[in-house]
């Protein structure tokens, strides 16, 4: 279970910008390698002629030229841990998808509920969570998040939770892992009310447990609205249940 890689998706808002920064600081601490992915994508309209789509190519290799400076820019901006940065031209959920293969921990920005400032990482952290089958953290721009302001407290005080019948024994065993690396203290609270436990013990981070294989009813009554509404960030940690637990 232990972190050699970490991914972080860029949309260059805010929140991907804290994504970067606690992205950075997990790899650090983890001695894990980081990479951060920007992907865009930009469909040439059909009635094209051979000359105007050849013009749109120059065009985007230089687009593409400069949003890898700026990418790499950006990242130096919001972490001082060594990374590398990729560009990807294709839908972002796609990109990030793929990518994830090679990760251990998938990092994201949200803007939750805040409406048309969700953008794609808005939506795109949603549709992650539906497919991916790696450890995924989402947070909020630092002025969104309940938690302490600086990465390194995100994991002072982890509560672990799970959704009934799954049992949650991987997320609890992924959450003290990477909480040993910073100090933090684990609450087991698997089965119990998240609100009221993320008061009681002052949590800075959620830790749910994300059944495999995936029901679409697990997603959008537990998934989705934790990413939408939680007050803390949330690291979602896939466990492998029976299929007929579902």
């Amino acid at each position: 279970m232990a972190i050699q890689s970490v991914l972080a998706a860029v949309d260059f808002g805010e929140a991907s910008a804290r994504a970067v920064a606690v992205a950075g600081t997990i790899a650090d601490r983890c001695h894990a390698a980081l990479r951060l992915l920007h992907a865009e994508s930009a469909e040439a309209p059909p009635y094209f002629t051979s000359e105007q789509l050849d013009d749109l190519e120059r065009q985007r290799q230089a687009m593409e030229t400069q949003a890898e400076r700026f990418l790499a820019d950006f990242g130096r901006r919001h972490t001082a841990a060594p990374f590398t940065a990729t560009i990807e031209r294709r839908a972002a959920i796609d990109a990030i998808l793929d990518a994830s293969a090679g990760a251990d921990l998938i990092v994201m920005g949200t803007h939750g509920r805040h409406g048309p400032k969700r953008w794609w990482l808005g939506s795109v952290s949603e549709r992650v969570l539906r497919d991916v089958n790696r450890p995924l953290l989402v947070v909020r721009a630092a002025d969104g998040d309940r938690a302490a302001t600086t990465p390194e407290h995100l994991f002072d005080r982890t509560l672990v939770h799970a959704a009934a019948p799954i049992a949650g024994e991987r997320a609890l065993a992924f959450a003290r892992d990477l909480a040993a690396h910073f100090g933090g203290t684990v609450t087991d609270s698997r089965h119990g009310l998240i609100e009221p436990e993320l008061e009681r013990w002052h949590a800075t981070l959620l830790v749910a447990a994300v059944p495999e294989p995936r029901a679409a009813a697990w997603t959008s009554n537990y998934g989705e609205p934790l990413v939408r509404f939680c007050t803390v960030p949330i690291l979602f940690v896939p466990e492998f249940t029976m299929r007929g637990s579902r």
